[in-house]
């Protein structure tokens, strides 16, 4: 009395192959994302201690800086600097535009104000040759645009014996 085939059945694994290929994508997509606006030819001052990027941040602007003082967008050699505070000003107001509006369409939908999304944290990458005066006008640009979350970013220095 036999019900079935004698030959061996085997599961098919091709949508598990599929949907672990998709992860893997995924994910390498989203590792990169934020290396995208950081530029290397700004190369970054010293400092005895400096912390890490905190993950937790779910919006962060990355600002580089070159050693002229300039505002760049974009990661290689052909970006597109802002040269004035003015530029500076309306670049970051057109980014706190769109941090306030994200914030108005999570009120529209309900969400309570404690869960609400934060504004951008800025992150300043200031060539080492800048001077004090180049990297307080692009702060104050930040300011101006409505930003108050502004970190400085450095590598650390390391101990010379």
């Amino acid at each position: 009395m036999s019900h079935g085939s004698v030959e061996k059945c085997e599961p098919n694994m091709t949508p598990m192959l599929d949907l672990v290929l998709q992860l893997v994508m995924f994910f390498m997509l989203c590792a990169n994302f934020l290396m995208e606006d950081v530029n290397p030819t700004v190369r970054l001052p010293s400092a005895i201690q400096a912390k890490p990027l905190d993950k937790s941040e779910e919006y962060v602007i990355i600002l580089n800086v070159n050693d002229k003082g300039h505002l760049l967008l974009g990661r290689d050699k052909k970006a597109e600097t802002l040269t004035n505070r003015i530029q500076v000003t309306n670049y970051m107001k057109t980014k706190h535009e769109a941090d306030e509006n994200r914030r108005k369409n999570a009120e529209k939908r309900g969400v309570p104000e404690a869960k609400l999304p934060k504004y951008s944290l800025i992150v300043l990458r200031a060539h080492e040759n800048c001077t004090f005066k180049q990297v307080n006008e692009i702060l104050l640009a930040c300011q101006s645009a409505g930003y108050q979350d502004i970190q400085l970013r450095a590598k650390v220095q390391t101990a010379s014996r």
